[in-house]
């Protein structure tokens, strides 16, 4: 496995993530990541470990045609262009500290170019970077961001963004509160549950 270190270019990491050559990077690489988001991204980024079981009963989640993903019982969901997935009901409630909330989108965009547009909105916003790096979900490469010290009801974030080959992408993105090892072993257990569906399903 490859992990994408805070010193290699975006051009170098979307190569990586979608699996090219050399021609996915662009021919002057830009400058460094870490120099163009925020000064706390600056450490390098820790090579993804497998999460410890969560203590909550996972049952599969199936959006015909687009993904499958493992949910914790009971939790809401609402599915259309992207599918919402809560720990409470939104309809009723606020979140709690413990909540947590999770959306995804599937697009008909390469990952080499999809993937580069979030990260250059990111980049705008000057969102504050935990830690990211190159992963691997349900057997395809995959770029994770932790992002912290968010405005809102959620002051953390985790986005995933999975490449199914030059096809499609799929974005995964969890807000939280509670900074708990076992709320971000539930996330990453959630996020790597995440498959394509396959022609039929």
């Amino acid at each position: 496995m490859t992990y994408w270190t805070m010193g290699m270019s975006t051009g170098l990491a979307l190569a990586c993530l979608t699996g090219g050559a050399a021609t996915a990077i662009a021919p002057t690489a830009p400058a460094p990541l870490y120099s163009r988001i925020a000064p706390a991204a600056a450490a390098s980024a820790a090579p993804s470990a497998t999460p410890a079981p969560a203590a909550v009963t996972l049952e599969p989640l199936a959006v015909p045609g687009l993904f499958t993903l493992e949910i914790p019982a009971g939790w809401f969901t609402e599915t259309a262009e992207t599918t919402v997935i809560t720990s409470y009901d939104v309809s009723a409630n606020p979140p709690t500290p413990t909540d947590l909330k999770t959306e995804i989108t599937v697009v008909d965009e390469s990952p080499n170019t999809y993937v580069g547009t979030e990260l250059d909105a990111l980049i705008e916003q000057a969102y504050v970077l935990d830690r990211y790096g190159i992963t691997s979900v349900g057997g395809n490469d995959a770029f994770r961001v932790w992002i912290v010290q968010l405005p809102g009801e959620f002051a953390n974030q985790v986005i995933t963004f999975v490449g199914n080959a030059d096809r499609s992408t799929a974005k995964i993105v969890t807000f939280y509160n509670d900074d708990s090892q076992a709320t971000k072993d539930l996330i990453l257990q959630m996020h790597s549950s995440f498959n394509f569906a396959t022609n039929g399903e």
